[in-house]
């Protein structure tokens, strides 16, 4: 194991997260030196400290193994949510040590999960920094050390695929190396567009950053109480539904569709079948809600139904209203979307929209070859055929994603919660997602979660984030 090329660039990832920290200290300045300020200089330094020592002292290293590439992506994550806790313990209040634990991991995961019961009580240092969680950790610590690791061969191309899958990537190609400049080309470019469209709509310019910070990344933190529902603005959350969906594409088809004038992104099937299934969703949390009876309104429950099934659909977790109100049946279809998600490729978390489509379609297959044994059917993907091998490996995503979320909710049951927010608090982080329903809804908080549940929560969460195989593939590999 090559020690030094892993620490030389973990210590890269962790000069983003001081990077991150002075700005957050640059805005607690402008507004007045708040308290947050000597938390994050303090934090800053040290982070900053941690990471510079590899970077000067350590020999560059030309070449790493896969195996060592995956104890860096795990440790990038692992050590920026442990010196991303700093500025929340050293400014106290509600921040015990594990609550900072869940709301730094919660941030850098992209989940949006809080343990906060009074969000605006924290000064605007401290609100910046939760945001800029979002921002690092939306597309992944490894995506930033991606520009920087040492090796162009295989070890790069795997890197890249645990952040960036290929089975929406359509008919497009990219080297690896030009895919993280369009990557960061695409997620740049739309948290500046939304930032603009949020300050046109009324907003700040601090709240029109942080929630574009949290849109883009689909993350789901937001700086006050009532989250964006507290503008009481369809207009915002119109901008907001636009950029959570543009958000859950595949990043490379959208810059091609962009780059090469031609829309395939809105052609591919997996697309097609993200955008159906949000649309079905939303008719069914509409038509469910009229029934009931809880809107009169038909516009209102329409645009609450496509809000919040985007939100969900999306792993936002952005909120307008209390979900854990609603009737069983919208909670189950919004639970089936906080398994979906988005789609590969994007900064959703989730099973992916790739994965239970290309698994519909294999179910079709063998539905069909039991009917006709001798017909060779073929699972495609447009033009390009999906090989068994790839489709099992799906199925056995599936198994093992299903298995962890069963598992988290046996542990949070043992920990004393109850069967709902055991149950869908699980879903909720391995799906990075944020609310869950019951006592830890949309409108609620994590906050009352046994401290052990909330430990285990923050490693659910950076599992999830992970892609699974990332974090099991660590320890299972032996040698590259």
């Amino acid at each position: 194991m090559n020690f030094r090329a892993i620490t030389k660039n973990i210590g890269l990832a962790l000069l983003v997260d001081a990077g991150f920290m002075f700005i957050s200290m640059i805005v607690s300045a402008l507004y007045g030196f708040d308290s947050a300020f000597s938390p994050l200089l303090i934090s800053g330094m040290l982070t900053l400290l941690v990471g510079i020592l590899p970077i000067l002292f350590v020999k560059r290293q030309d070449r790493i193994t896969t195996r060592e590439g995956l104890f860096i992506l795990f440790f990038a994550w692992l050590l920026s949510c442990l010196f991303g806790l700093l500025p929340y313990a050293l400014w106290g209040g509600p921040f015990s040590l594990e609550n900072a634990w869940f709301e730094s991991v919660s941030g850098f995961t992209a989940t949006g999960a809080t343990i906060l019961g009074d969000i605006e009580s924290l000064p605007h240092g401290l609100l910046f920094w939760r945001s800029a969680t979002h921002f690092i950790g939306g597309l992944g610590v490894v995506v930033f050390m991606m520009m920087i690791l040492p090796s162009s061969g295989t070890v790069k191309l795997k890197m890249r695929r645990i952040e960036v899958s290929d089975i929406s990537a359509g008919d497009y190609n990219f080297h690896s190396n030009k895919i993280v400049r369009v990557v960061l080309t695409v997620y740049l470019s739309m948290m500046v567009l939304c930032t603009l469209l949020f300050l046109l709509a009324g907003m700040s310019v601090f709240d029109a950053v942080t929630h574009a910070f949290s849109v883009v990344a689909t993350g789901g933190f937001s700086p006050r109480n009532a989250s964006i529902g507290a503008f009481g603005s369809h207009w915002i959350e119109l901008i907001a539904v636009v950029f959570m969906l543009l958000s859950s594409l595949h990043y490379g088809l959208i810059y091609s569709s962009i780059a090469g004038r031609n829309f395939n992104v809105f052609r591919n099937p997996v697309t097609k079948f993200f955008f159906a299934t949000i649309a079905i969703g939303t008719v069914l949390v509409f038509t469910s809600l009229m029934l009931s009876g809880l809107f009169t309104n038909p516009f209102e429950a329409a645009w609450q139904a496509l809000f919040n099934v985007v939100s969900i659909g999306t792993s936002t977790g952005l909120a307008t209203v209390d979900t854990s109100l609603w009737p069983p049946f919208c909670i189950l279809i919004l639970l089936y979307f906080s398994l979906q998600c988005g789609c590969s490729g994007s900064t959703t978390g989730g099973m992916k929209a790739d994965r239970i489509w290309v698994l519909t379609r294999a179910v079709k297959a063998q539905v069909v070859r039991t009917i006709h044994p001798n017909a060779v059917i073929k699972v495609r993907s447009g033009s390009n055929v999906i090989d068994s091998e790839q489709v099992s490996s799906i199925a056995m995503f599936a198994i093992l994603y299903l298995a962890i979320l069963f598992i988290g909710a046996v542990i949070y049951a043992a920990c004393g919660m109850d069967l709902i927010d055991a149950f869908t608090g699980s879903f909720a982080m391995v799906g990075n997602v944020g609310p869950a329903f019951g006592s830890i809804g949309s409108m609620s908080n994590y906050g009352a979660v046994p401290l052990l549940a909330k430990i285990i929560m923050g490693l659910e969460m950076i599992v999830g984030r992970l892609s699974l195989y990332a974090a099991f593939s660590l320890f299972a590999m032996k040698k590259a």
